[in-house]
């Protein structure tokens, strides 16, 4: 009540105020973690976009408006030349990690040192899972997939997974465990309302390199290009 008896009418017109998040640490271009020496090598990308779903951490546009926004490329050795394309528009808000010889469980590790809490991560591109099939363990590949999948979504970003493309010269095995973990991550995706990336026909077009796993010259360039227009759309 109001001095002298009388009820004063109170309105919810004023707005909590929130503390801006500290400015995130400089990104540096390049591979700053170390040398996963596994012995497998993974074969390169293609292109077939499934758009992810919205991400289903509670996260309100007061709350991101103040957050750098920053868009995160991880994986194995494919992913080595591709730096330049993808970060040189705003080495701020893009980073490419790249980790030669990792498995799915080496980038769930490696999540937790690259994300920082400071920022909001609109997309996170993973590209991982040919190291792994060399054991042509298919139910603890979806098993560390699944893992992985757990820990990707206390981010609260839009995550995209690469599909695996086949690799060359090591046996009958390995071609169907890769063929089926990659119709199994497809409906996983799916179902998890992650994004999912298929390269298609591209890389058999002369991009790859002699050893038929890895990007050549080219190729590194026309995957760089057409990570970096994925980056950009999702930043904008």
């Amino acid at each position: 009540m109001a001095q002298g008896g009388h009820w004063q009418l109170i309105t919810s017109g004023s707005r909590q105020c929130s503390t801006p998040a500290p400015n995130p640490p400089a990104v540096v271009i390049g591979n700053r973690y170390a040398l996963l020496d596994t012995g497998e090598k993974e074969s390169p990308p293609t292109v077939k976009e499934e758009k992810p779903h919205s991400p289903k951490a509670g996260r309100s546009a007061a709350t991101t408006a103040n957050r750098k926004r920053r868009v995160v490329v991880v994986g194995d050795s494919l992913l080595r030349g591709t730096e330049a394309p993808i970060c040189c528009p705003d080495i701020s808000s893009r980073e490419v990690c790249c980790l030669p010889g990792s498995r799915i469980r080496n980038v769930m590790e490696a999540l937790s040192r690259i994300i920082q809490p400071s920022d909001y991560y609109p997309m996170l591109f993973i590209h991982v899972g040919t190291n792994d099939t060399a054991r042509c363990d298919t139910e603890r590949i979806k098993s560390e997939y699944r893992a992985l999948g757990v820990r990707v979504k206390e981010f609260g970003a839009q995550v995209v997974f690469f599909l695996i493309l086949p690799v060359k010269g090591r046996g009958p095995g390995r071609d169907r465990c890769i063929m089926e973990v990659n119709a199994w991550l497809r409906r996983w995706c799916r179902q998890e309302g992650f994004g999912f990336l298929d390269h298609g026909m591209l890389f058999e077009e002369g991009l790859l390199g002699r050893d038929g796993a890895h990007l050549s010259r080219r190729g590194k360039t026309v995957f760089g290009h057409r990570l970096a227009n994925l980056v950009r759309r999702a930043l904008s």
